[in-house]
């Protein structure tokens, strides 16, 4: 899904999307035919603009009817030049971290064309920040964000009841409860676009105090009435339903 908005619309989608699973910011896009076109392409983007040298660096690399026959050298190109770029700029190369990174970039390969993002997002918009614990997790826990789409898709609302018996975390109870209670699906949790160059944080800290201040006025409006239920044939399962809900 592509759509255009300022720095404000790149906060608010990572603050209140509770169906999407990262916010790319597109910086670049060119032809190529091989690798070196590829750098060449990345290594012309003001990556200085964007991140510091001191920062940790991820690149990810997909492709759909790319003709070359190594992506991951391709990847391997692209951080190249980010590299480059700005050693030449700022003096030094930022260091690579494939677990953790403070910024991480995404290349797109098509048949001749490459497209090149920043990830404002961060870790996956699916981890909400509430299931902190290993073991409240389930043998396979819903992904938050599949579990917000399966209930838009049922066509729910919050008049009326909803009962999930093979609850397990109980991950459709708590998109349901947040969903009815108006609280942001981002407001607990880090982003990426927090770590980038340019990030307003007197900004964003406005705009979570405005969405903290809607979810407590609809919690008040919202809770009463509001019937979810949820059962499970395993009480481990029903013992971390309840600690990620009172979470």
């Amino acid at each position: 899904v592509a759509f255009e908005g300022d720095q404000d619309t790149v906060y608010r989608v990572n603050l209140y999307s509770r169906l999407a699973s990262r916010v790319l910011m597109q910086i670049g896009e060119g032809r190529y035919r091989d690798e070196e076109d590829i750098y060449r392409a990345a290594v012309r983007i003001e990556w200085e603009h964007h991140l510091h040298c001191r920062q940790t660096l991820r690149v990810d690399t997909t492709a759909v009817r790319s003709p070359l026959r190594s992506l991951n050298f391709a990847n391997l190109r692209v951080k190249d030049a980010i590299v480059d770029r700005l050693r030449e700029r700022q003096g030094e190369r930022p260091t690579i971290d494939t677990q953790r990174p403070d910024v991480r970039v995404f290349s797109f390969l098509r048949e001749d064309t490459l497209t090149l993002y920043l990830d404002t997002s961060g870790e996956s918009l699916f981890k909400r920040g509430w299931r902190r614990e290993r073991e409240d997790k389930g043998l396979a826990p819903l992904k938050e964000n599949l579990a917000a789409g399966v209930i838009a898709l049922a066509g729910w609302t919050p008049q009326r009841p909803l009962f999930d018996p093979f609850c397990g975390s109980g991950t459709l109870l708590i998109e349901a409860a947040q969903m009815a209670l108006g609280i942001a699906p981002g407001l607990s949790r880090p982003f990426g676009f927090e770590r980038l160059i340019g990030h307003d944080a007197a900004h964003w800290a406005a705009l979570r105090a405005q969405a903290i201040r809607e979810a407590q006025q609809s919690g008040r409006d919202g809770s009463a009435g509001l019937r979810l239920h949820g059962s499970d044939i395993d009480p481990q399962a029903i013992g971390q339903a309840r600690r990620n809900i009172e979470r």
